[in-house]
């Protein structure tokens, strides 16, 4: 009956449960041997007994792997297969950035129209910057808004609602910082480029346009609510302090969070839709603002392009761009190279350090060598 204890015992636990899900992995046909090892990295050392990864190389063909359990006991539970539905968590606002960046290319938006031009909710600002906010400074998340205050981070219903359903309060708050100053990652912002998305589009949904623009209909992805569907994976989640967060389910709302992390579906499927989205003329996905100088060297230096951060350990060396994400249980990566090869890696648990900034360099180290 002592909850506490069978929850330290259950964590204990896990090396045996992490040698029966490294014991289970299964690779397509001509799969480079590296996707495996990848499984087994993430296994033994970020607290995921279930994943899947897809590859797809410069001549685009595709490979994948998976290992371990649908549900939360090994062996008794169902295998994971390549089918299998994970939560994309942040690595939605990839659909975000590919939709701002196509209305910009067909000339209903510029990267410096102003945010009030088109969500005319703000109308009277308290903050006469928020006036100044610009498409582009949404996109590399330099709008001002501080992920550190009650105003730059409302994904945990810390603060007012803002985006989607009150955006007339971006009347009364206050800037973090002065627009394009500097870098504060935020989910606020990307909500604010799904209403974009939606007013451009003759005020449909952010889910209709971009479930129908990206043909969902033909792939595994959905967008999320807040109860488990029948074909995702059990997240390896474990309410141990004092959040009183006792599942992924119910600790967000999804529907506030459809442009920012309420995607859900399979490595393959993931890889291909970035596959593609990389392939588009620029600016993509993997673009650059020329007028950002920011350090590419260092793996764990927020340098954000128009959708992803790019890491290149030297000036002659290539360039890798990333995409991450994370929820409770649940951590989520895409890479995309130079040629253009794509590498999607979804997991059902998450690193103790919240962000496993290894796993990145030996994904650069696969492919650069």
């Amino acid at each position: 009956m002592n909850t506490s204890a069978r929850s330290q015992l259950w964590l204990k636990t896990y090396p045996i449960r992490a040698e029966l899900s490294v014991a289970n992995i299964s690779c397509s046909d001509g799969s480079p041997l590296w996707l495996a090892d990848m499984l087994k990295y993430q296994t033994r050392h970020n607290n995921a007994p279930a994943n899947q990864i897809a590859y797809i190389d410069s001549s685009g063909n595709l490979y994948h792997c998976e290992n371990g359990y649908v549900g939360r006991y090994p062996v008794i539970s169902m295998p994971i297969t390549e089918q299998t539905r994970f939560r994309y968590a942040s690595i939605t606002k990839l659909w975000t950035s590919d939709a701002v960046l196509s209305l910009i290319k067909n000339g209903k938006l510029s990267l410096d129209t102003k945010l009030h031009t088109i969500i005319t909710e703000i109308d009277s600002p308290k903050d006469a910057r928020i006036n100044d906010i610009t498409i582009r400074q949404l996109l590399l998340h330099r709008a001002g808004f501080d992920r550190y205050s009650m105003f730059g981070q409302d994904m945990f219903g810390i603060g007012k609602d803002i985006c989607p359903n009150h955006l007339d309060g971006l009347n009364d708050i206050e800037l973090g910082f002065e627009p394009g100053r500097k870098t504060s990652y935020s989910n606020l912002g990307y909500c604010l480029l799904g209403e974009v998305v939606s007013r451009l589009n003759k005020n449909k949904t952010y889910k209709d346009i971009i479930t129908q623009q990206y043909n969902f209909s033909d792939t595994s992805l959905r967008f999320v609510s807040n109860a488990a569907m029948d074909d995702e994976v059990t997240y390896n989640y474990l309410e141990t302090g004092l959040t009183g967060y006792a599942d992924i389910y119910t600790a967000f709302d999804y529907d506030a969070l459809a442009s920012s992390a309420g995607l859900s579906g399979n490595a393959k499927d993931l890889a291909q839709q970035v596959w593609k989205m990389a392939k588009k003329p620029a600016p993509n996905i993997t673009s650059l603002d020329a007028d950002i100088i920011c350090n590419m060297r260092d793996v764990t230096e927020e340098c954000y392009g128009y959708a992803m951060l790019p890491y290149q350990p030297n000036s002659k060396s290539a360039t890798v761009y990333y995409r991450d994400g994370s929820l409770l249980g649940l951590s989520t990566l895409v890479a995309v190279d130079e040629r253009g090869r794509v590498i999607a890696l979804l997991s059902n648990g998450t690193p103790d350090t919240g962000v496993d900034h290894n796993l990145k360099t030996k994904i650069y180290e696969y492919l650069t060598h």
